[in-house]
């Protein structure tokens, strides 16, 4: 017989776990930067009337999923028709039956304010570490909205109940879903991984970028697989000024501190201020000493939030085409700060020495960039994530 104070006790226990809300972590992320209509590849106008469908990669194994749709960098509301998701396989096929419709408060149609993310419904859809998505997003109206570039498939009409698009075209475009998010899982730790076109993986094949290739590490670690990755690197991203995307002190917020259950952050942000810009007259060239406040503003807001932080030393850039000497003693000067500043970050992750060219260590190693001397290949972001690897061990799983 179960004393009366003892059934209490475990009622309110069952109660107090019932109550409990889920815990959310990112499994993929693409942070907003704006519409870019003459890039390469670039479909060049607005979608109208049409279907298109965005591929995740997902870096974590969970049960529940839900998505975060931006319009951030606008003031306009958007309307969206509907919106779906399905699995792709190897291939990148559609994988039959795995089609399903995402709500909003368990509508169909969605309306985001402007300056403003939205979250579906959450969605009881077990995801695996490496499998592929794809989200089908139906714009029923002309509309360009600022979002993170990358190649899409777009139909007409709305095609979003369909597992095959019906004659898609491939452009490269406004991918709107900024994050996918994962509940269900055994992750303790989230590391935000915060930077610009090195980070991103720009020159990589697919997932090949250095967190993509330190998240498979510590997957194959059993003091590893407490971990999840967002990776909110954007291509041609500058510390101090508008580059690619807002500069990193006004989106660190909403990349950083905005991701949910954060613990770490990587921060390696800086060469695309320390390169030569094109005019002087109308671009800042910031001195080393402003991207060491930077730095320390990061560092203060991070830590603010109760995040640990860890810095990466700025990568060899000699013969890269924004390159000069006045850079490169700018360069020297903020891993010269970084590295005598170690005792006061919670890891410092020296890429610079792991990517030097043997004798000259100015350099990035030769086999392992893409020829441009600024962005490693698939084996050079793989010395990186190797790098990166023992210090995030360090940081132990709770």
């Amino acid at each position: 017989m179960i004393r009366p104070f003892l059934l209490a006790a475990l009622l309110a226990s069952a109660s107090a776990q019932a109550a409990e809300p889920e815990r959310w972590v990112p499994g993929w992320s693409g942070p907003p930067i704006g519409y870019e209509p003459a890039i390469r590849d670039a479909l060049g106008r607005p979608f109208k009337n049409e279907t298109v469908r965005q591929d995740l990669h997902v870096g974590i194994s969970g049960r529940t999923v839900r998505i975060r749709l931006t319009n951030e960098l606008s003031d306009t509301p958007l309307r969206l028709g509907a919106v779906s998701i399905l699995r792709l396989d190897a291939d990148g096929k559609p994988v039959a039956g795995s089609l399903r419709a995402l709500s909003f408060s368990g509508a169909k149609e969605v309306r985001i304010p402007g300056r403003a993310p939205i979250l579906s419904d959450a969605l009881d859809y077990p995801v695996k570490a490496g499998e592929r998505l794809a989200v089908s997003i139906y714009f029923p109206d002309e509309v360009a909205p600022p979002a993170h570039a990358q190649m899409v498939d777009i139909a007409t009409g709305d095609a979003t109940a369909l597992i095959d698009l019906p004659n898609p075209r491939r452009a490269r475009a406004s991918g709107l879903v900024s994050a996918l998010e994962v509940s269900g899982t055994a992750v303790t730790r989230v590391l935000v991984t915060f930077g610009d076109s090195i980070t991103e993986g720009a020159g990589a094949s697919r997932a090949m970028s250095w967190p993509d290739q330190l998240g498979r590490l510590l997957a194959g670690q059993a003091k590893g697989r407490c971990w999840a990755i967002a990776n909110e690197g954007i291509s041609g991203n500058r510390l101090l000024s508008q580059g690619r995307g807002p500069a990193a002190l006004s989106r660190f917020d909403r990349d950083v501190l905005g991701i949910p259950n954060a613990t770490h952050v990587v921060v390696l942000e800086g060469i695309n201020d320390i390169g030569n810009v094109r005019d002087p007259a109308r671009d800042w060239q910031p001195p080393a000493e402003s991207l060491i406040a930077a730095y320390e503003q990061l560092l203060t807001r991070a830590k603010g939030r109760g995040l640990k932080v860890i810095f990466g030393t700025l990568l060899p850039y000699e013969g890269a085409a924004y390159a000069s000497p006045e850079g490169e003693q700018r360069r020297q000067t903020v891993n010269s700060w970084i590295r005598a500043n170690k005792a006061r970050f919670d890891g410092l992750i020296d890429f610079d020495a792991a990517m030097q060219e043997p004798g000259k260590p100015n350099v990035m190693r030769l086999s392992e960039q893409i020829g441009d001397h600024l962005h490693p290949n698939d084996a050079g972001y793989a010395s990186m994530a190797k790098s990166a690897l023992p210090v995030i061990l360090a940081q132990g799983c709770r």
